[in-house]
């Protein structure tokens, strides 16, 4: 391995991102300023949003009026400060009907207030929308929204932020970078439905290494990428292709693994397949006395490339775009993207601060106007409830009038209790004990509390059979030497 020490001299920019990879060199044991962030393995790109929004609007929720700060209860020692609800200044029963009765028999809905409300939402909504703002947008009345942030924005990494604008309406924009270079693109399509193409970038030579210098080529490269690498010196240098990681290792006087290591060497050629995103790094190290000259050709087949011309805006390789407008040609929804890719500028981050603004051209009362239909049905589907209601009620009504009984006098309450006339009264039965009158559906006697098992003696037609041991009329039990029921007078058959 190679061997040695010095102090690093820089690095430089050639042609940027699609000209050419990026060149740097010092002596080792000084410190190594490649690119140490991590990143996704398979290159993607990674996108997230969240700019500010500033409409004018104002704020709304729970705690508008309390700068958003929760609102603390005080509770006054008065007994008029805990009253119920309905000795509140603002009750009255004329519209919201008395606190002891059900909330339905309240005029204000017995009135059709929710009617009433339906009807203002479809008629006075839509017309006066102009001056009220839509609850489930975050434009203005006008149909404005503007996105205005700055952020950090890392290599390899998009902004993007979106609204649904309508045809021959303007996206206003203006962007600055700092200090790396930026991609930007409006488009009506996510970022990750760009298509990505294949880019053939060269770096040619020669240089000279002076004694104990390394100087290296490198370039951000994703997986099916690859390095062709050709060249010859003029006195043995070592020659390896690693990661940043792997090149800081080494300047720091390590021995990592490298992809591609080659020590004292005076020419070489071959090919390096990549298999995982990050930035690539081709160095030729001289370890020697003398200077040498190295005279190479190193070429990167990139893949992945996010092709920016497929947006319907672009401006690559920037760092201010001063306020323009764009003109929306269709309606949807469209995005814009700020995109630092690695293959532009060697830093690790750069500072963004854009602003944009849409101008959507759906204004309150427009918004209003498209969900009309929904009021309407909502408007329909409540008078279908009300009707059944009304028709269930009437229902219960007639209910409660009709008679329990046939046979109840007209023009009498089912509920009050009548006497019956001495020609309705039904003749009763007696207890067989105590004489004392019975209902036709009593079991048991009130007066003796016997029980009830059949009728007055000598009243029988039946006859119990000689040998029965219940008898045939009430089932009370039999002696044997009874010849009639001790309880109900019936005959016994004569034993033999």
């Amino acid at each position: 391995m190679p061997r040695g020490g010095g102090g690093f001299r820089g690095g430089g920019f050639r042609g940027g991102g699609f000209g050419g990879g990026f060149s740097g060199g010092g002596f080792r044991g000084g410190g190594f300023g490649g690119r140490m962030g991590g990143g996704r393995p398979s290159g993607r790109p990674f996108g997230r949003t969240g700019a500010n929004r500033i409409v004018s609007r104002s704020p709304s929720g729970p705690y508008r009026h309390t700068m958003y700060r929760p609102h603390r209860r005080y509770y006054r020692p008065y007994w008029w400060y805990h009253r119920p609800w309905y000795y509140r200044g603002w009750y009255s029963p004329w519209w919201s009907g008395h606190y002891y009765r059900p909330w339905y028999y309240s005029p204000m809905y017995v009135g059709g207030g929710i009617l009433f409300l339906i009807v203002s939402a479809l008629i006075l909504l839509p017309v006066f929308g102009v001056a009220l703002l839509f609850p489930f947008s975050e434009a203005d009345t006008n149909g404005f929204v503007n996105y205005r942030s700055t952020e950090t924005l890392y290599f390899n990494e998009f902004w993007y932020e979106y609204e649904y604008i309508e045809q021959g309406n303007d996206i206003t924009y203006s962007i600055q970078s700092s200090p790396s270079l930026i991609n930007f693109a409006i488009s009506d399509s996510p970022f990750e439905s760009l298509p990505t193409m294949m880019l053939n970038i060269s770096e040619v030579g020669p240089i000279t290494l002076q004694s104990d210098e390394y100087q290296y080529v490198w370039m951000f490269l994703r997986p099916e990428s690859v390095i062709h690498y050709d060249f010859n010196t003029s006195g043995p240098v070592d020659f390896f292709i690693g990661d940043a990681n792997d090149v800081y290792i080494w300047d720091q006087g390590g021995s990592p693994s490298f992809y591609v290591d080659e020590p004292n060497t005076v020419a070489e050629t071959g090919t390096l397949q990549i298999s995982q995103a990050k930035d690539y790094y081709v160095v030729w190290y001289n370890d020697g006395v003398s200077n040498e000259d190295v005279d190479f050709t190193i070429d990167f087949t990139a893949t992945g490339v996010v092709d920016f011309t497929y947006a319907d805006f672009y401006i690559n390789q920037t760092n201010t775009i001063p306020l323009d407008t764009f003109n929306v040609p269709t309606s949807g929804n469209w995005y814009f993207f700020v995109y630092f890719d690695p293959m532009n500028s060697p830093d690790e981050s750069t500072l963004i601060t854009f602003d944009v603004t849409y101008d959507t051209g759906k204004t309150s009362a427009d918004r209003w106007l498209d969900v009309q239909w929904i009021l309407i049905i909502v408007l329909v589907v409540v008078v279908i409830l009300l009707v059944a209601a009304l028709i269930a009620r009437r229902g219960q009504k007639k209910l409660k009038l009709k008679s329990p009984t046939e046979s109840t006098t007209p023009g009498v309450s089912p509920y009050k209790k009548v006497d019956k006339q001495p020609d309705e009264v039904k003749e009763t039965s007696k207890c067989i004990r105590c004489d004392a009158p019975l209902k036709p559906s009593a079991k048991f006697c009130i007066q003796c509390g016997g029980k009830v098992e059949g009728r007055k003696t000598e009243s029988s037609s039946v006859i119990t059979p000689a040998k029965a041991k219940n008898c045939a009329l009430c089932g009370s039990k039999l002696s044997s030497s009874e010849n009639f029921c001790k309880w109900c007078g019936t005959k016994i058959e004569n034993k033999l």
